[in-house]
């Protein structure tokens, strides 16, 4: 399992969450998008749908059907539907029962939240997990490791 750490300080984590989701979607890979907060789940599904002009981002939720098809899965709940091979995670870092992920991504802006993933980031590095610590600069992301 590979876990990676998303600060945001450049702007804010709404249209960072979407470029990172149009990243995985590029690269070919499935994606369950988590959010424990319900209408954050919302506000990021309804964003994408308007993101980019320039191309479509497929995805859907247990609402829209098709859960197994989707190619990024918008959730509250801990699940896997699509038979992704990588979660994207706000508003929490508590990845322990994403286990079936080989990828997790944990993206957060808030002072609090970026010292419990700084805590976290240091404590999986010390225990030999493969891990990697970015943050957002003008310019993109600088990996810290």
């Amino acid at each position: 399992m590979e876990i990676n750490f998303y600060h945001v300080s450049q702007g804010n984590l709404v249209p960072s969450s979407l470029r990172l989701l149009e990243k995985i979607y590029s690269s070919g890979q499935r994606c369950v998008f988590f959010s424990p907060d319900e209408e954050r789940v919302k506000i990021i599904d309804k964003a994408l749908w308007t993101f980019s002009t320039n191309a479509f981002i497929p995805h859907g939720d247990m609402n829209f059907g098709f859960s197994d098809r989707q190619p990024i899965y918008f959730t509250n709940r801990i699940e896997n539907p699509n038979n992704a091979n990588v979660l994207m995670m706000i508003d929490t870092i508590d990845y322990k029962e994403h286990h079936n992920f080989k990828r997790i991504i944990i993206v957060f802006e808030e002072k609090q939240q970026a010292e419990n993933a700084n805590a976290l980031y240091n404590d999986l590095k010390k225990n030999n997990v493969n891990v990697n610590y970015w943050k957002q600069n003008p310019k993109g992301w600088e990996k810290l490791n």
